[in-house]
């Protein structure tokens, strides 16, 4: 591996790289609409130029269909959409010249002729406004504007929405830092009959800042009887159009010798920038294949066995709709997903971070990925020779949030890391430009991602054994990371957490024999190795393997293939489900855990698989989430049976 790391270094371009990522942040690359496909064309274009096999496979874009658990929506387009303040005359929004200040997915809308605009100041507190007629205004909020649209739009009448809302992380970026920035925000409708036809436009926190003032300037004259109206008048046009259409998902190849293959992942998707999210890994992609091609045809490396496939696809939406028409995922031995892995380390943006494997899904590939990584961080010689990393980089446990959680769903079995990068400044904002973009980080990014598909597709017994040593690093880390448990969990969880870790890696081990052949004697050494390790820690920690107390024995089946997506869709289909759903809503919120419960969710369904109780799937999501969830698990199976996805075994 080390050889074909340093070919590998030595071929990746930077300057290519850095050109791929500005011609791909050039495209508005909304999924379903006209942009993204120009995009799609652009990507085809440049992988035909470089002489490798590429096509773009189309899936309908229509509410009716669905592809595995992803609901389908219209094609979306956008001409033109505006947004003037009529008094001062200022322009607000100008779509065409920064398309993300339109709420993706708008519904078309002419008030050319100017309304009423409403600061609702209060917040989202409609008992707040019952006086306040919003029939035929625009509403400006200032926080996530989806809480406003069932009782501003569609009970009050509102026509659209202004929102300057950015979403502020702490530790990670302040509003401040983002002033003059744009939130991406997007309408993802359900297409249902009781939705209403809305559109909106976003604006900077410094805009907002000047609009609010501006309002309650207005306001204040009003009341004074020095205006006419309380309200300011903006005037505007949305020219967009939503219909039945298409997604694009592209397809390249480096055929292999065998029908297996493997695969990298990256979404091309996003609003015009959006370069580290995620024309970075667009390109890197693409690079990977450029280079490992040249090399191969050179003659510098001999010809992969198995084929090397790069699929560029919608986020998610593109991903359920390749695997629904690809469904012989045993052909597909492992996959790398690559989703923001080229930010300046300088400007805000965290270390290149490995994410594992879900405990669900044991696979080596988790411990070649990270060997991969080690190799890509022998980037220059420290004062005694010896060569250590230039790009900061981590390995962090499983989270979900791209479509290497779709890949490693159990289902589909295709074990999938990915290769990121957080904490992220400018994540889902207009300032992620190509001015964030460090080549340098993004050839890291690609070189590693490189070595991963080019020593998969070439696996062989001495690699293995690489393999099995980072192995050995990665579970005493683990391990050692228990130790930070104690005092927190109680001694029975840690006994859990300790056979959870030790059934994951063994099952690792076993995983080898899937894709090379090894003896009898060398799996063996490997899962005594796995005991031996975690018993010293058992012995260590004073704790014993125990088995899970089985509170709830019910043991439910999967009926359906790949993670839910939205688990909203499948509700709607079965009105009976909305009071549990409803039930589900109130215990989340009542948990406190925000985004972390998307996690929980995912992992609750890796672990349905027919055998496992209840109180077993409980006590495993526990182990991955590091928290007591309980109550959402079982309340999320029930609604799971309730919109009759599962059912009891």
């Amino acid at each position: 591996m080390k050889h074909v790391n340093e070919l590998i270094k030595n071929t990746i371009d930077p300057k290519r790289l850095y050109t791929s990522v500005k011609e791909v942040s050039s495209y508005h690359r909304i999924q379903a609409s006209t942009d993204f496909r120009e995009a799609a064309n652009y990507c085809k274009r440049s992988l035909d130029r470089m002489g490798i096999e590429a096509r773009i496979l189309s899936y309908e874009a229509d509410p009716e269909v669905w592809y595995l658990q992803n609901k389908m929506f219209l094609e979306w387009d956008l001409s033109d959409a505006w947004l003037k303040l009529e008094e001062p005359d200022l322009l607000l929004c100008d779509a065409l010249a920064e398309p993300i200040s339109i709420i993706q997915r708008s519904y078309p809308y002419d008030f050319t002729q100017g309304v009423d605009l409403v600061y609702l100041e209060h917040g989202n507190h409609p008992e707040k406004y019952t006086d306040i007629d919003l029939q035929g205004k625009i509403i400006f909020v200032r926080e996530p504007f989806n809480g406003y649209v069932d009782w501003a739009i569609k009970e009050k009448g509102a026509l659209g929405i202004i929102t300057d809302y950015i979403n502020v992380m702490p530790g990670i970026r302040t509003r401040e830092e983002l002033y003059d920035s744009l939130n991406y925000t997007s309408f993802w409708w359900k297409h249902i009959d009781s939705e209403p036809k809305t559109f909106g436009f976003v604006l900077s926190p410094k805009k907002g800042d000047m609009l609010a003032k501006l309002c309650l300037a207005q306001k204040e004259a009003y009341e004074k009887q020095e205006k006419d109206s309380p309200y300011l008048r903006v005037s505007g046009k949305v020219d967009t159009s939503l219909y039945p259409g298409k997604i694009e998902v592209v397809e390249a190849v480096l055929p292999g010798e065998s029908d297996e293959e493997v695969l990298i992942c990256a979404h091309l998707c996003h609003p015009k920038c959006s370069c580290n999210d995620n024309a970075s890994g667009v390109a890197a992609a693409m690079e990977v294949l450029r280079s490992l091609k040249y090399l191969i045809d050179s003659g510098k490396l001999p010809k992969n066995k198995r084929s090397i496939k790069v699929v560029l696809v919608p986020e998610f939406t593109g991903t359920y709709a390749y695997l629904s028409e690809h469904s012989e995922y045993k052909k597909c031995v492992g996959a790398i997903n690559l989703d923001m892995v080229g930010g300046k380390q300088t400007r805000a943006y965290g270390p290149i971070t490995l994410t594992s494997l879900p405990y669900s899904t044991p696979s080596f590939i988790n411990d070649l990925t990270a060997l991969c990584m080690d190799y890509a961080s022998q980037e220059a010689p420290n004062l005694d020779g010896d060569l250590v990393a230039k790009t900061n980089h981590t390995i962090e446990l499983f989270s979900g949030g791209s479509d290497h959680s779709v890949f490693s769903d159990p289902t589909i079995s295709i074990p999938c890391c990915m290769i990121g990068q957080w904490p992220d400044l400018n994540y889902h904002t207009a300032t992620d430009t190509l001015d964030v973009i460090d080549p340098e980080v993004l050839a890291y990014s690609c070189g590693l991602a490189a070595l991963f598909a080019y020593t998969l597709s070439n696996l062989t017994l001495e690699n293995i054994k690489e393999v099995q040593n980072r192995a050995h690093v990665s579970l005493a880390e683990r391990l050692s990371s228990v130790v930070k448990s104690v005092g927190k969990v109680s001694k029975q969880d840690i006994a859990y957490l300790i056979d959870h870790i030790e059934k994951f890696y063994s099952m690792c081990v076993e995983d080898i024999k899937r894709v090379v052949e090894v003896s009898d004697e060398f799996i063996a050494k490997e899962l005594k190795w796995v005991k031996d390790s975690c018993d010293q820690m058992r012995e260590y920690l004073e704790v014993s393997s125990m088995p899970v107390e089985i509170k709830d024995a019910r043991v439910f089946v999967r009926d359906y293939v790949g993670p839910v997506h939205t688990i909203a869709d499948s509700v709607a289909l079965h009105p009976s489900a909305k009071p549990v759903h409803e039930e589900y809503l109130k215990v989340t919120k009542s948990a406190n855990v925000g985004f972390k419960v998307m996690g929980i969710e995912t992992m609750v369904q890796f672990y349905l698989d027919g055998k496992r109780s209840v109180s077993e799937i409980v006590a495993m999501v526990k182990c991955d989430a590091m928290m007591d969830c309980e109550d959402i698990v079982v309340k999320y199976i029930e609604l799971l049976e309730a919109v009759e996805l599962v059912h009891i075994q």
